[in-house]
């Protein structure tokens, strides 16, 4: 039952998400805003957050996010440029760059993984792991069914 209704608050969310405001970057602000509570909404489930866990919880992992979206974004800013217009050694930069930006990453999540401990236990850590995976997924699915519609 409980699986029903957070599916049901999800299919919500995205058909919310359709509806907002004309301007795009309200679209989007509001799509990212639903997919975001409906992430919380999936990953407390999932881990079977008490109500006081959540409350500590849930601002350490939004500072997470947010550090780790400013991180990838700096890395892609200049990622869809031309691969051919590259020079050899514009190439192993960007590749180095890659490394660098992945590592930084591993680096942020261990920091955070122990904050985390902190209000979690060990089990809820993997359960936040495989959720997070399981919602990309199940995102992706949604996104792929409403493209096929159109």
């Amino acid at each position: 039952m409980k699986r029903y209704t957070l599916f049901f608050f999800f299919s919500c969310l995205l058909m919310l998400s359709g509806t907002a405001a004309n301007a795009q970057d309200s679209r989007t602000q509001d799509r990212t805003e639903n997919v975001d509570a409906a992430k919380t909404a999936f990953l407390t489930d999932k881990m079977g957050l008490t109500s006081e866990q959540a409350q500590k919880f849930w601002p350490l992992y939004n500072e997470y996010e947010q550090k780790r979206r400013t991180l990838i974004k700096g890395y892609r800013s200049g990622y869809r440029q031309d691969v051919d217009a590259l020079s050899e050694q514009e190439a192993k930069a960007r590749i180095d760059n890659m490394f660098l930006t992945k590592e930084k990453e591993l680096e942020l999540e261990r920091e955070y993984a122990n904050k985390y401990l902190k209000i979690i236990s060990n089990k809820q850590l993997i359960k936040l792991y495989r959720g997070e995976r399981d919602f990309t997924k199940m995102l992706l699915k949604r996104l792929d069914e409403k493209r096929a519609s159109n």
